[in-house]
């Protein structure tokens, strides 16, 4: 098995686990949390795949309530943003970095 057969199956499986922790992660900041993890794992299984590739992938569910700040939620809505290029809020960052680590 090719090293980039193997990078795409781990970007797929950190998908998968990211998605699985949002689907039972509580309401609230660990839904969030959760949420923002799915988003980065996405980011990276594209970076993995190329862009060729991103059309087949189902598309990831809405941010619950908090996980965006009032600026990223009101660019999204004014179409300044598009939601798969945002970034998570210094705050949530911080916490995502000290979980990782």
């Amino acid at each position: 098995m090719s090293s980039a057969a193997l990078s795409d199956i781990r970007a797929q499986r950190a998908e998968v686990e990211a998605r699985l922790a949002y689907t039972h992660a509580r309401d609230g900041e660990a839904k969030a949390l959760a949420w923002w993890r799915l988003q980065l794992a996405r980011r990276a299984r594209l970076a993995a795949l190329g862009p060729d590739s991103s059309i087949h992938l189902p598309a990831l569910p809405a941010p619950p309530p908090g996980a965006l700040s009032r600026w990223q939620e009101l660019a999204v809505r004014v179409r300044l943003m598009r939601l798969k290029d945002a970034s998570p809020p210094k705050a949530t960052a911080g916490l995502l970095r000290r979980q990782s680590s």
